[in-house]
């Protein structure tokens, strides 16, 4: 009754109704599938009773929401220190710990050998259901028959992951530095990392970073900057060293989630944060419950902090993230656990095509005149399909199940042909977006026509935040779009948006028409003010956005709930 009563008030107050579905298909019943984490937690030793207790109720949440943490000491030179302190920490979440020493085997012809890969050991079924192992970082060598600490996390984590028998779902590791930093978030903590798109440059920074500090050059060889140079010793050295901990953090959720199902998350974070009580504030919690970060990766860096005072055209229904009435010492340990939080995926690959015109060149499937066949599967599979090209047909497909109704490809392609501003595909079309320009030759603006995710994988992979990211990141300055009035999910994009204008309202010169969108506008902050009074330019979007004409098939009748 407990167990239910947790899962009940937890899955009420965090989680949509697809997330909600999806939790309990994959974790309430542990006779399918058993599903476990992976946890390091770094210098727990340091922690005190307080923290370890608020940790343990953490640990044992996670249990009973059915995930089976499997602990891992990384190297150091307090192994024995951070065992016991991790048998007190399960001890204290009333579940048992068993300390593993020889958990990767050397053998004598090179090759790894790894516990989570065994076929005989019955330590992670339900054979004992409240069983945690503890994973010292030993490795025995057949060779010599010797065993010693891997100094190596990365590597040790690598072929400890490799082959696994089990299901791994989530890897956490907690620290006291946070996630990977992000300068865009002036220094706090990326909130999701698609390692597929990001991981070479992320490490590349890293190391940049790394390089610079070791260094230790002053800004001249003025005397003065000499001193002040000498003087941040302290601060540069811990500097380097808390960079080189999230390089290496990086580098083992890649070397993991590698050798993992592209459904398993990752999820770096503080102790301290890992610990709050709250479920819908603790980022372990909510991420096995959502497969979320606490907050969206596509939300605007900045937003404003007072709505512009045009009542008749802008949106102010939204309630603010701190509406949720929570306590002055919640909200700081809320917000400390957003800024210190990043969510990690082994990620989907990433395709963005800035053709302005498509044609035979440089597409697949592009209708000819007055021909309204597309070529049937077998057809295209014949042709030379390559991946600088944009599939038409994989378009088109993905755009009738996400709209559901037809596209007239024809009539779409003679609307936006020539101006296309680009298409982003996600994976094999499981997400895209065609933004194209739009608006008077002296003044194009940057329209996202259309935007779609495969319905089966709405909500999931972040497939939604990294499209809308990538698109934010290309068109920093101005980028508009449209929706109907009663669309769903016009509270998720009045996130992303820093102002939304209804179409149908009169904004001068008697250019007033019926319409049932309304236009979302995202901008550089600098700009905003500027267009957005730019009665002129206000004009222009409604005019331009509200009397584009849509290209779905006639026959088809389907209400559109996504454009």
């Amino acid at each position: 009754m407990s167990s239910r009563n947790i899962i009940l008030s937890v899955l009420n107050s965090t989680a949509t109704k697809r997330e909600a579905k999806d939790y309990l298909t994959k974790y309430a019943d542990e006779t399918k599938l058993i599903n476990h984490s992976l946890l390091i937690v770094r210098d727990l030793h340091r922690c005190n009773f307080n923290l370890l207790k608020q940790l343990s109720a953490t640990i044992r949440r996670l249990r009973i929401l059915g995930l089976r943490p499997i602990c891992v000491i990384p190297p150091s030179e307090n192994i024995e220190k951070e065992a016991e302190t991790l048998d007190k920490l399960i001890t204290y979440a009333k579940l048992r710990p068993l300390h593993l020493k020889e958990s990767l085997v050397k053998t004598t012809t090179g090759h790894y050998k790894s516990i989570l890969a065994s076929e005989d050991l019955n330590l992670f079924d339900n054979y004992i259901p409240n069983l945690v192992p503890i994973i010292k970082p030993y490795i025995f060598y057949e060779s010599d028959v010797t065993e010693d600490i891997s100094r190596d996390i990365v590597h040790f984590m690598r072929y400890l992951s490799k082959n696994a028998r089990i299901k791994i779902d989530k890897v956490f590791i907690l620290n006291g530095i946070g996630g990977i930093p992000s300068g865009e978030r002036n220094d706090n903590s990326h909130v999701f990392i698609n390692l597929s798109q990001e991981y070479s440059s992320l490490t590349g920074a890293l190391s940049q970073k790394i390089s610079c500090l070791a260094k230790r050059e002053p800004d001249s060889e003025n005397l003065i900057d000499r001193m002040e140079l000498y003087l941040k010793e302290k601060q540069i050295r811990q500097l380097e060293k808390e960079t080189k901990e999230h390089l290496q953090d990086l580098q083992i959720m890649n070397a993991v989630l590698s050798n993992l199902s592209n459904t398993a998350t990752g999820l770096i974070t503080t102790i301290e944060s890992a610990a709050l009580s709250s479920d819908t504030n603790n980022p372990l919690i909510y991420n096995l419950l959502t497969d979320r970060s606490l907050i969206s990766s596509s939300l605007p860096r900045f937003k404003r902090h007072k709505e512009i005072s045009f009542e008749e055209i802008f949106n102010n229904e939204e309630e603010e993230l701190d509406a949720k009435k929570l306590s002055n010492i919640e909200k700081q340990n809320y917000n400390n656990a957003i800024l210190s939080t990043t969510v990690l995926k082994k990620g989907i690959n990433i395709k963005i095509f800035d053709f302005k015109t498509l044609n035979d060149t440089n597409s697949i499937g592009l209708p000819s005149k007055g021909n309204h066949k597309m070529l049937d599967e077998n057809t295209r599979k014949a042709m030379k399909i390559t991946n600088d090209k944009v599939d038409l047909i994989k378009m088109k497909s993905i755009l009738d199940q996400s709209f559901h109704r037809s596209l007239d490809l024809e009539h779409y392609m003679q609307r936006i042909n020539g101006n296309i501003a680009s298409i982003i595909v996600i994976g094999d079309y499981e997400g895209i977006a065609i933004l194209t320009y739009e608006g008077p030759e002296h003044s194009r603006f940057v329209y996202l026509d259309k935007f779609a995710v495969l319905p089966h994988l709405k909500g999931s992979l972040g497939i939604s935040d990294i499209i809308f990211n990538l698109m934010f990141k290309k068109f920093p300055n101005e980028v508009v779009w449209r929706s109907r009035r009663d669309n769903i999910v016009n509270k998720w994009y009045f996130q992303r948006s820093v102002a939304v204008i209804d179409l149908s309202i009169d904004i001068g010169n008697n250019d007033q028409s019926d319409s049932i969108f309304k236009l979302f506008y995202y901008g550089d902050p600098k700009r905003v003010e500027e267009n957005i009074n730019n009665f002129s330019r206000l004009q222009e979007f409604a005019r331009y956005v509200r009397d584009i004409k849509p290209s779905w098939e006639k026959q088809l009748s389907f209400f559109n709930i996504n454009e």
